[in-house]
C-alpha cells in the first residue's frame, strides 16, 4: 500500500483522514505546519502528499515549491474547503496531481492513491 503525507493545520481533519486511509491499509504521516511537512518530506519516502491550500505562516503553494526542490517527482494533491475560481487550474499548471474540495470524496481519493502507489 501507499505511504501518504497529510498536511493540514486542522488536527481533527488530519486524524479522521489518517484513520480512513489506515483502514485502507496505507501508512500515513501528518504534518500540521509547512515546516513539519518539509521536514517529513526530507526524512521519509512518501508516495503521495495531500496538501491543504490555506495554512498559517506558509501557504500550500509555498510548501509545494519547497517539496519540489526536495523531491521533484513526488505527487501532490492540493485540497481546500474553499477553492478560489482559478485555484484548480493554477494547481494543475504547477504540476499538482489534483486539486480537491473538502470534504473530500473518498472514492476520488482512492482513485488518486491507486495511481500513485
Amino acid at each position: 500500500m501507499a505511504s501518504i503525507l497529510i498536511v493540514d493545520d486542522e488536527r481533527g481533519i488530519c486524524e479522521e483522514f489518517k484513520d480512513l486511509l489506515e483502514d485502507e491499509g496505507h501508512q500515513v504521516d501528518i504534518a500540521l505546519s509547512g515546516r513539519d511537512a518539509i521536514a517529513l518530506v526530507r526524512e521519509k519516502e512518501h508516495h503521495l502528499v495531500f496538501l491543504d491550500v490555506l495554512l498559517p505562516k506558509m501557504e500550500g503553494r509555498q510548501i509545494y515549491e519547497e517539496i519540489r526542490k526536495i523531491k521533484t517527482a513526488l505527487p501532490v494533491v492540493f485540497m481546500s474547503g474553499y477553492l478560489p475560481p482559478n485555484m484548480e487550474k493554477e494547481a494543475l499548471q504547477l504540476g499538482a496531481k489534483a486539486c480537491l474540495r473538502k470534504p473530500l470524496d473518498i472514492e476520488q481519493v482512492k482513485k488518486i492513491i491507486g495511481t500513485c502507489s
